[in-house]
């Protein structure tokens, strides 16, 4: 009996020492994540907080950017950011382009800032908000959370956007508009990836290649490492962007 009872007791103590262990492995990657992420360049971030026409709602999950004046016949946007890149950093953009176009926008918050853990962001933003369908995209690593999700809903989604992103699943059976943008300058997007995924996309989808834009250039978070040197002001930026749902 006292044999069957030690078993027992280092079972117990084997337990609790691999909950130990994965509790610490999960705060020193949560740690890691948070010291690798771009946050939000300030100033931009000030400006649009302070923008009298948006109001910014922050929830568990998401941010909401509702301009004062709201078209009820187009279609919101919810949006997916990079990989490690701080939700933040679209704000200004993200503010910008829904005044300029009357438009709702849902910015996704997604676990340790990749919009990979949190696939199915745009159905719960849907659902809370009771939207019929929405602009489903995003930048980067979220432009591929978008795709994945189109593929799995495409009856869901009024439109796919990609920023410095691409399909890495065909989609060619989505019906629904298809926009994608790339910067000429990017030098983070893997091209062959890039140029290889083109065929994961219906011959409707409307492909734009803008000179002077890098990948950097659909946030407010400064230069990406590695990436190219941009040419263009945020004004620019936020045309093409508005351009897209237009």
């Amino acid at each position: 009996m006292r044999g069957k009872r030690q078993i027992a007791f280092n079972w117990k103590k084997l337990v609790a020492g691999l909950a130990v262990f994965l509790l610490l492995a999960l705060g020193a990657f949560w740690l890691y994540v948070q010291w690798q992420t771009y946050p939000a360049e300030a100033a931009p971030l000030d400006a649009i907080r302070a923008e009298a026409q948006l109001t910014i709602t922050e929830e568990n999950n998401h941010f909401v950017l509702t301009p004062r004046a709201v078209d009820p016949d187009k279609a919101p946007v919810i949006f997916y950011p990079g990989g490690l890149v701080a939700p933040e950093a679209y704000l200004y953009k993200l503010g910008r382009a829904a005044l300029c176009l009357e438009i709702t926008v849902y910015l996704v918050r997604a676990p340790f800032n990749a919009a990979i853990f949190h696939l199915n962001a745009a159905a719960s933003i849907m659902d809370r908000y009771d939207l019929e369908r929405a602009w489903v995209g995003g930048h980067s690593l979220g432009g591929i959370a978008a795709c994945r999700f189109t593929a799995a809903n495409p009856e869901r989604v009024g439109g796919l956007f990609l920023f410095g992103s691409y399909c890495d699943r065909d989609i060619g059976a989505f019906d629904g508009p298809i926009v994608s943008v790339m910067g000429l300058q990017d030098e983070i997007i893997n091209r062959e990836n890039y140029e290889r995924a083109k065929a994961n996309l219906p011959a409707t989808a409307r492909i734009k290649e803008i000179e002077g834009l890098n990948h950097s250039d659909f946030g407010n978070y400064g230069l990406q490492k590695n990436d190219g040197k941009s040419e263009l002001e945020d004004a620019r930026v936020i045309e093409i962007i508005c351009q897209v749902f237009q």
